[in-house]
């Protein structure tokens, strides 16, 4: 009988302890999941509406940003017109249709313009204006064979909303009208328009046109999830064509919206067209943004925003479009610094990558625009004086693969980040980590 006590108390040992180690196998995954995920806090609700897409993701928005679809149409012989606006003044009763163009370098401009209404009952000659594009550089005019255009279409009375603007160009052997469909830069409900300011706080345009698609699908996920782990939702994608199908399939399954831009270019891009093409996608970001985001800005996949705040907060938290408001109305461009942050291919994740090269200057400056505060003409913020944000405040990324470092050598930059602004860097490292 003894003999027995013993086996069966030998038995219940064993059992106790692989209970002792599986109970301590699952407290230690546990433990895991809670460094990621806080089940009382923020991070719970912004990760799970992440992980899946919301039930309550509404399409309706869609249109508002993708519509009309821009493409680049011939007007003439020489000009291709790539999307067309409409702006009403509300000071005096009149309006005027802007459209983006681009032509060959030393064309003649001498068109006729006029705006359609109501399906094409009524027409109405308007006066027509050019500007080249003020940004374009004068040192890229060897070595372009195209200029970059604003057309203009004004008419002094107030006939209501054209759906189409139509151009003739006078030079042309074959003189044909051509329409473009028009956006209006203003939604045509006012409820719809404070609704949709509410529900885009902040838009990212990405820049797939002048980008190196030669990155890892890896890569270009986290460029999405980082933004939204910010609490960017809309994403207006440039040459979406290029965007891979594996990238697309999983972030249709987060909340996020995307919107595709085709960019059917009509002429030779070459290196030193990159930053007219660039200033050309700016530009339609910017407009077609207009009262429908408050804050604006384009990048390209491997350029990251780091603000020291997320772009969204609530009650309890600081959002960056509050911190902000400090600035007065007239200034809505906001240039920030850029490093040039050297890839480590052991790591996992970008954010994790720390030096960057001091002496590696970024191609072009990074602005972020801010939409709410509409002045008379809206293209003036791609050419008006910008307030450079200090580093406490914001700063971008650029990832870049360092193959000849400068002789400076490379910087941790770290070491210029206060505390708690990194503490905010790691908690969205975090997020990211758990959706990738």
């Amino acid at each position: 009988m003894r003999k027995y006590q013993q086996l069966a108390l030998l038995l219940i040992s064993c059992f106790s302890i692989g209970v002792l180690l599986m109970y301590k196998s699952e407290n230690n995954r546990l433990k895991y999941v809670l460094k990621y995920v806080n089940f009382f806090g923020r991070s719970d609700a912004a990760i799970l509406r992440r992980l899946e897409k919301n039930a309550t993701k509404e399409d309706l928005t869609l249109p508002a940003l993708s519509k009309p679809l821009p493409v680049f149409q011939l007007i003439g012989e020489s000009f291709h017109a790539y999307s067309a606006f409409w702006k009403r003044n509300e000071l005096v009763a009149r309006g005027e249709a802007h459209i983006l163009v681009v032509g060959k370098k030393g064309a003649v401009v001498d068109f006729r313009c006029t705006l359609i209404y109501d399906g094409g009952a009524r027409s109405v000659q308007g006066k027509f204006r050019f500007q080249r594009d003020a940004n374009e550089s004068i040192a890229e005019d060897k070595s372009t064979t195209f200029t970059n255009y604003n057309f203009y279409c004004l008419v002094n009375r107030d006939f209501g909303k054209p759906e189409y603007v139509s151009l003739m160009d006078t030079t042309a052997s074959l003189k044909t009208q051509m329409k473009l469909r028009l956006r209006y830069l203003k939604p045509s409900n006012k409820n719809t328009e404070s609704n949709l300011l509410a529900r885009l706080p902040a838009t990212i345009c990405v820049d797939l046109v002048t980008y190196n698609m030669s990155s890892n699908n890896n890569n270009l996920l986290q460029f999405f999830l980082y933004h939204q782990a910010l609490g960017v939702e809309h994403f207006l994608v440039y040459n979406y064509d290029q965007l891979p199908e594996k990238v697309i399939s999983v972030l249709e399954r987060t909340s996020m919206h995307l919107y595709a831009l085709p960019f059917n270019f009509p002429f030779v891009q070459a290196n030193g067209t990159v930053t007219r093409i660039r200033q050309l996608i700016l530009t339609d970001c910017l407009l077609r943004n207009s009262n429908y985001a408050a804050l604006t800005m384009l990048l390209t996949p491997n350029e990251f925003f780091y603000p020291s705040v997320r772009i969204v907060g609530d009650q309890s938290q600081l959002s960056f479009y509050r911190q902000l408001r400090h600035y007065t109305t007239e200034i809505s461009r906001f240039q920030m610094a850029t490093f040039s942050v050297c890839i480590d291919t052991n790591r996992k994740l970008l954010i994790d990558n720390t030096h960057y090269d001091p002496e590696l200057k970024p191609p072009h400056k990074m602005f972020f625009y801010r939409l709410d505060q509409q002045s008379s003409q809206l293209l003036a913020l791609t050419q008006a004086q910008s307030v450079e944000l200090p580093l406490s405040s914001a700063f971008v990324h650029r990832y870049v693969h360092c193959q000849h470092v400068g002789e400076d050598g490379l910087h941790d930059w770290r070491n210029g980040v206060r505390e708690d602004f990194m503490e905010h860097i790691n908690a969205l490292r975090n997020e990211v980590d758990v959706l990738i």
